[in-house]
Order: structure tokens, then C-alpha cells, then sequence
């Protein structure tokens, strides 16, 4: 999923299961959702994906204030819960909006490429450091597309029920 994906159900999952309480812990559980992508720079979607690791990672800042630690789990969690959905692109669909834009096939298929390469994965390592085995479930652009459907409107609707209920 993208960044915006992440932070929209981050957020909206901190608003349904921290309610009142969310309020002033809602840059740590923003920054929680993308923190798992900082293994980009290494190799995507290793051991940082972990919910375990990850786990480790929400009890740190825990020790100094008890307070971080339900919404940072919840911005860590809410990544690899989203992040198990793999996009499958045998149509050729990523090449095929870049050439809508750039009207370029080769620069469209090198953009495929460097995406496929260097930003798709093949799943989360769901029991590391038990397991390096990948788990992921494939979603073809439909049900991609409503899954990210799903996650907007769940989001609109929270934040206006915390608006409205105010």
C-alpha cells in the first residue's frame, strides 16, 4: 500500500480504538504508520515489517512513557496489517498509467520496472524472528482498488463521527 493508505487507517484505527485519548498522540501513531517503510533503504519488507519487531519497537519508547505505547502499536500494526496486500500487476498496470502521463512505452516499462524492483514486495515476514518466511495475500487491481476504496471511506466516516460527536 502507499504512504496515504498508511496513514489514513493508522489514524482511523487509533480514532476508533484510542478515542478521546488519541487526541494528543496523534503524531507519534502518524509517524508510527510509516516508520515499517524505513526499511526501504535496506531491503523492503524485512524484519522491520514484523509484527513482533515491531512490537519491540512500541515497548522502547514505552519504558520512558507508558503513554506512546498503544499508539505507536496501533501505527506499526495497522502498516503490516496493510502491507500482507500485494497488488498483482500481470496487466501491466503500473506501466500503463505512467504511459498515460508520459506518453513515453519505454520510460513507462523502465518506471515498471524500478517500481516491481525496488518498491513491490512479496509479502511481510509475519513470525520473524521465529520465520523468514513471507506471508501476503494478492489482490488484482479491482479488489485492490476497493480495498483503498474501503480504507478512504472508513476514514471519512470516523473523522466525521469525532467531529460531529464533539
Amino acid at each position: 500500500m502507499d504512504w496515504i493508505s498508511h496513514l489514513l487507517f493508522g489514524l482511523t484505527l487509533g480514532a476508533i480504538l484510542l478515542k478521546y485519548r488519541f487526541r494528543g498522540k496523534i503524531i507519534f501513531l502518524a509517524a508510527a504508520s510509516l516508520l515499517p517503510d524505513l526499511d526501504i533503504l535496506w531491503y523492503h519488507r524485512s524484519e522491520l515489517h514484523s509484527p513482533l519487531v515491531l512490537l519491540v519497537f512500541a515497548l522502547l519508547p514505552a519504558i520512558q512513557n507508558r503513554t506512546l505505547f498503544f499508539p505507536l502499536l496501533i501505527g506499526f500494526w495497522s502498516h503490516s496489517a496493510l502491507d500482507i496486500f500485494l497488488f498483482d500487476n500481470s496487466n501491466h498496470t503500473i506501466m500503463n498509467l505512467a504511459n498515460q502521463v508520459i506518453e513515453n512505452e519505454s520510460i513507462s516499462r523502465s518506471i515498471e520496472e524500478n517500481v516491481t524492483r525496488y518498491i513491490a514486495a512479496d509479502g511481510i515476514m509475519l513470525f520473524y524472528p521465529f520465520s523468514n518466511e513471507k506471508f501476503s495475500i494478492t489482490l488484482g487491481e479491482e479488489s485492490y482498488a476497493i480495498m483503498a476504496g474501503i480504507i478512504i471511506t472508513i476514514a471519512v466516516l470516523t473523522f466525521l463521527w469525532l467531529h460531529f460527536k464533539q
